[in-house]
């Protein structure tokens, strides 16, 4: 007979816990813990993570997929938002665009023109305006 920890193999014991345990039962402990510590390192050393290994973690794999009418709901917005954009002045559409789709900022904007920021911030502005009418027909 081998006398054991169950400390060892079951961490959430509070009281140190001594048992007699045949050879045969000592021996398949000591190997599933090898095992176990086996593919704690091989899941480091091959940078795998696990879902409670980072608070907040869960949430970025857990979000449910998006249903059939979701996805169709979705490409029809972005349809309505590129038609509404086509019908604004080209001036606007292109700075509306560069603003808020390609996250271009006002500054930038100007420089790349080269026109001044007010024109472009007014330009912008207009444009969301005429956006907010032509989107808001559609609802």
């Amino acid at each position: 007979m081998t006398t054991i920890k169950l400390n060892n193999y079951y961490p959430h014991l509070t009281e140190c816990v001594t048992l007699e345990v045949s050879e045969e039962i000592a021996v398949t402990l000591s190997i599933g813990g090898r095992m176990c510590d086996s593919y704690k390192r091989r899941k480091r050393d091959h940078d795998e993570c696990s879902l409670d290994g980072t608070p907040g973690f869960e949430a970025d794999v857990t979000y449910p997929p998006l249903t059939p009418e979701e996805i169709m709901e979705l490409a029809e917005d972005r349809a309505a938002l590129y038609a509404a954009l086509d019908r604004l002045p080209p001036v606007q559409a292109r700075r509306v665009y560069a603003h808020y789709i390609l996250g271009r900022s006002k500054t930038g904007i100007a420089r790349a023109e080269n026109v001044t920021e007010n024109a472009v911030r007014d330009s912008i502005s207009r444009g969301m305006e005429t956006l907010k009418i032509l989107l808001g027909n559609l609802r």
